[in-house]
């Protein structure tokens, strides 16, 4: 007999109201009967379990939700699962393991790297050395060219008696070494080799020569395992100089097949591979001159080659003076010099060209690099330039016309944003949020403010009301601080996104979806401080309120969000769309067919404005909002 899931899930709901969470967690567990697979079942089992404080149980629950989203391609509430456990238990070190594989199917490597990173360490200090061997390879696979995943191979397989791999990893470390010239640490892997192996011919020639003369010719990472196919003396520097005199001739098809057979000769040649590199970049293969640049930059960054690291990226800058990676290197490279001034000035030009040309895929980019430029120059003038974009409040020095005055706010007023209830709730404590960590501000719509707060002991957050609009272009101002005489410190305290805002914006899905309001909004409150995301995630986060009957607040957020500049467009419908039902849903029916013909055609606003005319037209306007308040800008601590 099929069960009934209708009532299964309202006793489910009754009994957890009640506190009854084991008699809860039994009328779920009815549903496994019929929809073994379904990880929604297993999350809401997890919470129960943890509101009964059987946390070995909630991870358990909690494994089964995410094998089960994984298993159908649901792979975000499949992330969103494993984070609750790392929450829950941060032992369960083993699931940076699934984190890294699922990031890595969504072709985030960076992302998969630094968990498999954060589980290798975990492993090596644990002295689990097999299993870390086995991540540090996957992060190789990853990504090559990180040479202290190779370094930690290399010692880990010596550690494991794995001794033809370990060799094999430290001739490749000390031929990049040497190709880098940076000959101490060369020097250094080919004795870790001759210590594994007394007779390698390669590493005693190698060390020989840079113990002799202090130093190792250009050619030293040709060195190669000697083969049948070598080719005779003199051949290879005889087709390096071919390939040259045809790249200076033009002659581009003939000098890259001469350069491609060299590189199978010699995988790594730096010479080679600058050759290769600079051939692309005269064809105007642009793409793969980049990527070709930007590995052999770095390579000289990590090896403190900083001429020859500069020589690569200004090679690439006169081609293309707008490549934001290559200006990014640039950076990198002066702030390892020294050198923040100038390291600030090219930070500070590849943040201008991604406002005028947003990367795409990457909004959370602009931001970062700004963080950066204000970390080592935080009073010059790119910093004072660039400051307006990201932060309202800020004025610029290159437009000294606008002395628009802060508004100052004497008496901010605390709303109640209340979570869900809990039968046992732990006080919370009250925090006094600043603008930047909550890019909205919603005013309490009830007639009593400053009423005490209920026992259920909700989190204040201090919310000032909307300052006047800033006359165009300026952005919306935020609540108004005090000036500081020095205020670079408070923006380095303070990053503006440790994760990009898409992948909190992913989160914040993952988690209405499987109803987990709370977490949302603390997912979309994060994604809405990036401006690729603002209306999105101001959008879910009045449908999360919706969805738990706070009605007032959604409507106010929605009503402030459709008075802001970037609200347009499909998503403006889309608001307009949201806003109006909620209008009808509160009885502002007169609102709500306002708001509706504003949207004539969008989707099934006609049938919804004849059914509000056959009721008639006499609706209450909301009676805790009052129709001024739709046309007050929205008051934003970022963008």
């Amino acid at each position: 007999m099929a069960v009934d899931r209708r009532t299964v899930l309202q006793n489910a709901q009754l009994f957890a109201s009640k506190g009854q969470y084991e008699a809860a967690i039994a009328e779920w567990r009815k549903l496994t009967t019929d929809t073994p697979a379904d990880g929604t079942i297993f999350n809401s089992i997890g919470d129960l379990q943890l509101k009964r404080n059987a946390t070995p149980d909630a991870v358990a629950a909690f494994l089964q939700a995410a094998g089960a989203f994984r298993s159908e391609g649901s792979v975000l509430k499949a992330i969103a699962a494993y984070k609750k456990i790392l929450k829950v238990d941060p032992t369960k070190i083993d699931i940076y393991r699934h984190l890294g594989d699922l990031n890595a199917e969504r072709g985030l490597l960076s992302s998969a790297v630094q968990d498999y990173l954060t589980l290798g360490k975990h492993y090596f200090k644990d002295g689990r050395n097999k299993e870390a061997l086995e991540i540090y390879r996957k992060i190789i696979s990853q990504d090559p060219s990180n040479l202290d995943a190779q370094l930690r191979v290399a010692e880990l397989c010596e550690q494991e008696q794995l001794v033809d791999e370990a060799i094999r990893v430290y001739l490749q470390l000390g031929r990049e070494r040497s190709a880098a010239q940076q000959y101490e640490q060369a020097n250094a892997m080919y004795a870790a080799v001759l210590r594994l192996n007394p007779e390698n011919a390669e590493a005693k020639e190698i060390v020989t020569m840079i113990e002799a003369g202090g130093g190792a010719p250009l050619n030293l990472a040709r060195v190669a395992k000697p083969s049948a196919a070598a080719a005779k003396p003199g051949e290879g520097s005889d087709l390096m100089a071919e390939a040259t005199r045809r790249i200076e001739e033009g002659q581009y098809a003939g000098a890259e097949a001469m350069l491609t057979q060299l590189l199978s000769r010699e995988p790594g040649n730096p010479e080679i591979c600058q050759l290769l590199a600079r051939l692309h970049l005269l064809q105007g293969n642009l793409q793969v001159a980049l990527g070709e640049y930007r590995f052999l930059a770095g390579a000289a960054l990590r090896a403190q080659d900083y001429v020859m690291a500069e020589s690569l990226i200004n090679d690439y800058l006169k081609v293309e003076p707008a490549s934001v990676p290559m200006l990014e290197l640039l950076g990198e490279l002066y702030q390892e010099k020294g050198d923040a001034a100038t390291a600030a000035q090219h930070f500070g030009r590849a943040v201008e060209i991604l406002l005028e040309h947003p990367e795409p895929g990457m909004p959370t980019l602009p931001a970062e690099l700004f963080e950066k430029v204000q970390a080592l120059a935080p009073g010059s003038a790119i910093a004072r330039k660039l400051a307006p974009a990201f932060d309202p409040t800020a004025s610029s020095s290159t437009e000294p016309e606008v002395t628009e005055p802060m508004v100052m706010t004497p008496e901010p007023v605390a709303i109640q944003l209340e979570p869900e209830p809990q039968p046992e709730p732990a006080p919370a404590p009250v925090i006094a949020a600043p603008a930047v960590d909550m890019p909205f501000r919603l005013q309490d719509s009830s007639a009593t403010p400053a009423a005490p707060a209920p026992p259920a002991a909700p989190v204040l957050a201090q919310v000032a009301p909307p300052p006047p609009p800033v006359p165009a272009p300026a952005l919306p101002v935020a609540q108004a601080t005090p000036v500081e005489p020095t205020p670079a410190p408070v923006p380095a305290a303070q990053p503006i996104a440790q994760v990009d805002a898409e992948t909190q914006y992913a989160l914040g899905m993952a988690y209405k979806d499987m109803g987990l309001l709370e977490e949302a909004k603390e997912e979309f409150v994060s994604s809405m401080k990036d401006s690729g995301f603002f209306v999105d995630s101001c959008l879910m986060l009045g449908l999360c309120l919706k969805e738990q009957n706070r009605f007032d607040q959604a409507i106010q957020l929605l009503e402030k969000l459709i008075a802001d500049s970037r609200c347009r467009g499909g998503n403006a419908q889309l608001v307009r769309y949201e806003l109006a039902m909620l209008y009808e849903k509160t009885g502002a029916r007169d609102r709500a067919l306002a708001m509706y013909q504003s949207i004539p055609s969008f989707h099934d606003v006609p049938r919804r404005v004849e059914a509000l005319r056959t009721l008639g037209t006499n609706g209450v306007a909301h009676p805790e909002r009052p129709a001024s308040s739709q046309t007050s800008p929205l008051p934003l601590a970022g963008h």
